[in-house]
């Protein structure tokens, strides 16, 4: 078994560009690959996100906005998963989409509309929103990322579990293009790509 442990910041164009790709890889490889997104807001990840979307990542207002979207939509996110992988796949991606996409403002209403549509139980997710348990799941998802040495969003860490238990580091939107042949490579190679990062 494969599994995958990707970072992302929820806002970020890039990352949810690199979600669509990994999910339609393995919606249609035959390998079995298990997923985990983690949402990574930080001010180094929200500062680069910022700038590359053109926000003016100098103004402190505007800053701080940005961050408070972000870290809400990683809080809506961790809710969505209490629900199931599938349930909170599905609602991170129509957010990304209406944000980054359609360009519609964060809101509240917008997120519990978006949830809905994914079939999952809304008055729970409400309730689940509201609770210090999604906080605590954010919170560890930035441990996860500092323990896995993750400098920086749409970054992966893959282990192949067929093989031996030894995780490959990927940093950026380049390297992550390199998943789909590492799921189907040899032994040899992946400790040959290791040494590589090291």
């Amino acid at each position: 078994m494969i599994e995958i442990y990707l970072f992302i910041h929820p806002l970020g164009q890039l990352c949810y560009e690199a979600e669509c790709k990994l999910l339609d890889f393995i919606y249609q490889d035959s390998h079995k690959i298990h997923l985990q997104i983690l949402p990574l807001v930080n001010l180094m990840t929200n500062t680069n996100v910022m700038k590359r979307a053109g926000y003016d990542a100098s103004n402190l207002a505007c800053r701080n906005a940005f961050l408070m979207q972000s870290y809400e939509a990683a809080l809506d996110y961790k809710a969505a998963q209490l629900q199931g992988k599938k349930y909170a796949r599905n609602f991170l991606l129509q957010l990304q989409t209406a944000l980054l996409k359609q360009h519609l403002p964060y809101s509240k209403q917008l997120t519990e509309q978006l949830f809905k549509q994914t079939g999952g139980d809304l008055e729970m997710f409400r309730e689940d929103r509201q609770s210090t348990l999604i906080k605590e799941m954010f919170w560890q998802d930035q441990c996860t990322a500092r323990e896995m040495n993750i400098q920086q969003q749409t970054s992966a860490v893959i282990y192949n579990h067929d093989t031996q238990n030894v995780g490959l580091l990927l940093q950026g939107i380049d390297e992550l293009q390199w998943i789909p042949n590492l799921c189907h490579t040899n032994q040899s190679a992946t400790i040959t790509l290791l040494e590589n990062h090291s």
